[in-house]
């Protein structure tokens, strides 16, 4: 049976490792498992890792390193783990550890320590094991407040996924941008660049980013979050990662509960990525004030412009990775089956090229609207 709130588990590389491989193995038996995994990708500080646990509001957060780096790196995140109000989130560790210091790092609070030959089953269990217990403890501790504002938020964002009444019932205040695409388009990698355009401009920007849960788990693996590290420390940008859990399409059901947790924080941009869409998933266009269609080349011939579907409500259409060849026949696809009068526009989010033009064009929309 499918766990409706699947535990929510932070998996991170710590140091200079470069190899991620090991990790997303893990990564996919867990999801297996029924758990959401976010992860956050290679060459993670225990700042960055801490920041993101709590924003994720997460059960577990586990963490590969090198030998070596472990005796100094892991006491600052039992530390980050262990502040700001609330239950301690529990830390494991996975990676070539002497018996010694896996020893050591045991008494100092880390929750599991799993060397390389460790079995998968034994993995998953032991970490929905911690899950629990660490869920446990946190409903026992929900009356405790926090004392900072990030997990405050994170905690309602939490409520508002597990169907809970709305403790922020603010007013729609914010500009709420969609960005819509089939996968592989760039969604992230332009979100990326368009939040540090948007904080450029001093604008506190909030991002809830959408991937699928599985119909066969209930687990997820949620990793927009390793594709928008360059502004991880800003205290004013805040990335939530979001499974769809039991709603079928493009979006989780919870979403505009989020989007008004957002608003009684007095965000004032929040973007809005869906799971890599098809051509009738249309839901995000009409919730959202500025809605973005990515395209880009290569994906299929002239007669996927001229179909019907979200191509023809989505305000702005975004031909990304511009910088390859045939980009240019696909913008003028664009230009001549929607006509003059619609916003297309060319960019290589990768590359950071045309971003800040696109940036100007959803802020003049939201302009006009008001």
């Amino acid at each position: 049976m499918v766990n409706p709130q699947p535990p929510r588990i932070l998996l991170a590389k710590v140091g200079l490792d470069g190899h991620d491989r090991g990790i997303k193995v893990v990564a996919r038996a867990l999801r297996d498992a029924g758990m959401e995994v976010i992860y956050t990708g290679l060459w993670q500080t225990p700042e960055s890792v801490v920041r993101a646990a709590r924003d994720e509001d997460v059960d577990v957060v586990g963490v590969s390193m090198l030998s070596a780096a472990h005796m100094t790196l892991v006491t600052p995140m039992l530390e980050g783990l262990r502040d700001g109000g609330g239950t301690p989130i529990p830390l494991i560790i996975g990676g070539i550890l002497p018996e010694e210091d896996a020893k050591q790092l045991l008494e100092q609070g880390v929750a599991a320590v799993f060397p390389p030959e460790s079995l998968l089953t034994r993995v998953t269990a032991e970490v929905a094991k911690i899950a629990e217990a660490h869920r446990k403890r946190a409903e026992d501790g929900s009356s405790v407040a926090a004392r900072d504002a990030r997990i405050a938020l994170s905690r309602e964002l939490s409520a508002a996924e597990r169907g809970e009444p709305e403790a922020a019932a603010s007013e729609h205040r914010a500009l709420w941008v969609g960005v819509t695409g089939a996968p592989g388009v760039g969604k992230s990698t332009l979100i990326n660049r368009l939040a540090a355009e948007l904080r450029a401009k001093g604008l506190r920007v909030g991002v809830l980013a959408v991937d699928p849960s599985s119909p066969v788990s209930g687990g997820a693996l949620l990793g927009d979050r390793a594709r928008m590290q360059e502004s991880a420390q800003d205290p004013d940008l805040f990335v939530r990662s979001v499974a769809t859990r039991d709603q079928p399409g493009v979006l989780s059901r919870a979403v505009p509960a989020m989007l008004r947790c957002l608003d009684e924080r007095a965000f004032d941009v929040e973007i809005v990525e869906t799971v890599g869409a098809g051509q009738a998933d249309y839901e995000i266009c009409r919730l959202t004030d500025v809605s973005l269609l990515l395209l880009m080349p290569g994906a299929g011939d002239e007669l996927q412009v001229e179909k019907a579907g979200v191509i023809e409500l989505a305000d702005i259409v975004v031909v990304n990775k511009a910088d390859r060849p045939d980009a240019d026949a696909l913008f003028a696809q664009c230009r001549e089956t929607l006509g003059a009068a619609r916003d297309i526009v060319k960019v290589a989010a990768i590359r950071n090229e045309n971003v800040a033009e696109l940036t100007e064009l959803i802020l003049a929309r939201r302009a006009k609207a008001s």
